[in-house]
């Protein structure tokens, strides 16, 4: 019985390693053929690793670049904000998202924000989840430290400085945790879409004799309010809002 259950957990470990070289093998074979040009061929290889359950910002980044150049700019910006989702720190995801919504045709303005807000976004997305994760359990182990050293050291003006320090890292701590937290909350939603049909038109109500409000196109970013059946109301960065057919979007 002993063997039985040895040679069903080597044949596990072993279909598993299978399974992952494959995986990378197509990974490899996908960035050769984007790179000499075989976008159509490129693509297919990164949906097979998609369809696999891997999730990855690269991955994802790399669909989002084949759809470019394929001129599929919906489905560019589509997985451009997938990516961003998972890495809203990268560079390079920001500026190709910013290029492909050029070729967009609305241009809807963005309600303007608390400006503390802004920095307040913008600091908690110069790293993703797992860094401030890890920065925060590095500071937290700098803060152990400097307890200790308030503990044993022999002047009261090294423990003063120590005990100041260690309430600035253990602030520190928890703003990292409350980040990283928050980005995984974030990434963890299902609230936003882009529409990938030519052009949507915009109802009233949840059915398709409600009154046409204005329309949008392809590659337009929206927010899910609620769903009604076949119907979900949205609402743009401007504030509009009103119904869409479910199937002219796809969420992010």
């Amino acid at each position: 019985m002993k063997r039985v259950i040895y040679l069903i957990i080597v044949c596990l470990f072993v279909s598993q390693g299978a399974f992952a070289g494959e995986k990378d093998s197509l990974w490899i074979k996908a960035n050769d053929a984007y790179s000499m040009g075989e976008y159509n061929r490129a693509l297919l290889m990164y949906q097979a690793v998609e369809n696999d359950g891997y999730v990855s910002s690269k991955l994802f980044y790399n669909i989002a670049n084949t759809y470019y150049k394929l001129h599929e700019d919906g489905k560019a910006i589509l997985y451009y904000e997938k990516a961003l989702k998972l890495d809203p720190a990268n560079e390079d995801i920001k500026n190709n998202l910013e290029i492909a919504r050029l070729k967009t045709l609305d241009k809807i303005e963005v309600v303007p924000e608390f400006i503390l807000t802004t920095w307040i976004k913008d600091l908690r997305n110069t790293m993703s989840s797992d860094k401030w994760t890890w920065f925060g359990i590095s500071m937290f182990v700098v803060t152990a430290i400097l307890m200790l050293f308030y503990g044993y050291a022999p002047r009261m003006g090294y423990r003063k400085l120590s005990f100041i320090l260690a309430c600035i890292t253990l602030f520190v701590v928890i703003v990292s945790f409350i980040f990283a937290a928050n980005l995984r909350r974030q990434a963890n939603r299902a609230d936003s879409a882009i529409v990938l049909v030519p052009v949507s038109n915009i109802k009233s109500s949840p059915n398709s004799s409600g009154n046409n409000l204005f329309i949008l196109h392809e590659g337009t970013k929206v927010t899910i309010l609620e769903q009604v059946g076949q119907w979900c109301r949205i609402e743009l960065s401007d504030g509009r809002q009103g119904w869409i057919q479910a199937s002219d979007f796809e969420m992010i």
